[in-house]
């Protein structure tokens, strides 16, 4: 079964308050996560539903992909935000904006998944 949302739900009036639309993000997750030392920069196109990450610190230092997301309010300064990168990587973040905090989970190409924490900041 695929879950999907309504093109109207994904990117209607709902999309254009997220905070990082159209902004830079910095997001930290410190350096004793599932993957080490590991940061991250991400670019969120101002319309279209497209990132561009690049990793800024770790292991995949310089990984760089444009993918398309998804983001949904589940609170005041509290998104929920999720992508599929291209080797088929799956991101579900909630972001707080209020606090600069984020959880994050991961589901990698072999089936592993991890949770981890990190900090958030609008550049």
């Amino acid at each position: 079964m695929k879950f999907s949302m309504k093109k109207d739900e994904q990117d209607g009036d709902k999309l254009k308050n997220y905070p990082a639309l159209g902004e830079e993000i910095f997001i930290d997750f410190g350096d004793s996560g599932p993957f080490g030392p590991f940061a991250v920069k991400i670019a969120v196109a101002e319309e279209g539903n497209r990132l561009t990450y690049l990793v800024t610190r770790g292991s995949l230092l310089d990984k760089t992909e444009t993918c398309e997301y998804h983001a949904v309010p589940v609170a005041d300064g509290v998104w929920m935000v999720s992508w599929r990168e291209g080797d088929g990587l799956t991101v579900v973040q909630v972001q707080d904006f209020e606090r600069g905090t984020l959880e994050s989970v991961v589901t990698t190409p072999e089936n592993e998944l991890f949770q981890f924490g990190g900090t958030l900041e609008v550049l």
